[in-house]
């Protein structure tokens, strides 16, 4: 069982470890930028302004991530575990950005997150001897996709935005919360629910848009999914 997030302080993860990751998350986050300010993910029918939420918010998200997983996780599993929430909050990041700006959650992305995750977790049990932990991951994996399978099927039917690239997304939010515990996998699953309902509340009371509106759920799932990570107390099991 990984321990659980104490708010007097990391597991043991040095400041330089943490500050390090900062810094390497920024370059890494310019870089990432760069390509999304192209608009380059796009495809021919999906026009319009890029958007307006400036693209400095991509390198300073990722070394916030960086440095706040790392102060999560640092030397567990013999330092085998952080790179593999440390990639998949690159991967977040993009996500996130283009799901919110063409409601889309590229299949380039979310598929060969899977193997490559699978691969980290799988690193961070052999380091650890923790194989629990890996089989937990690949039940709440399991179970969060057939879940939200049944939701996009629903969806289909009632004609609404819920789409089979939240269904491939969901699989991973399995996978990289249930390794931790069954219970940062709910409260990852609450949070983007709540956080997409508050979203949509402020914008009809903003009259920024209509419940008929699509909102793109991948950026609330992933903001769940890191919230879940980061500053959860007391897992359950």
């Amino acid at each position: 069982m990984i321990p659980p997030l104490m708010w007097a302080g990391a597991p043991g993860a040095p400041w330089w470890f943490v500050v390090a990751l900062a810094v390497a998350g920024g370059l890494v986050g310019e870089v990432l930028r760069r390509r999304l300010a192209t608009g380059g993910y796009r495809l021919d029918d999906e026009t319009g302004p890029l958007p307006r939420v400036p693209s400095a918010v991509v390198p300073v998200a990722l070394a916030v991530l960086w440095a706040l997983l790392g102060w999560r996780f640092g030397p567990l599993s013999e330092w085998a575990l952080t790179p593999a929430y440390l990639a998949f909050a690159f991967v977040a990041v993009a996500l996130a950005w283009i799901d919110a700006d063409v409601h889309r959650l590229p299949r380039g992305l979310t598929r060969p997150a899977y193997p490559l995750l699978v691969a980290q977790l799988a690193l961070a049990s052999l380091a650890s001897g923790d194989w629990e932990a890996l089989r937990r991951a690949a039940v709440a994996g399991a179970v969060l996709w057939t879940i939200y399978f049944v939701l996009a099927l629903v969806a289909a039917l009632l004609g609404s935005g819920f789409g089979y690239g939240d269904v491939t997304l969901a699989g991973l939010v399995g996978l990289a919360t249930g390794y931790v515990s069954v219970s940062t996998t709910l409260v990852a699953s609450y949070a983007a629910f709540i956080l997409a309902g508050v979203y949509g509340l402020v914008r009809l009371v903003l009259r920024r848009g209509t419940r008929k509106d699509d909102i793109a759920f991948g950026p609330w799932m992933l903001l769940g999914l890191l919230i879940s990570l980061v500053v959860q107390v007391r897992p359950l099991v």
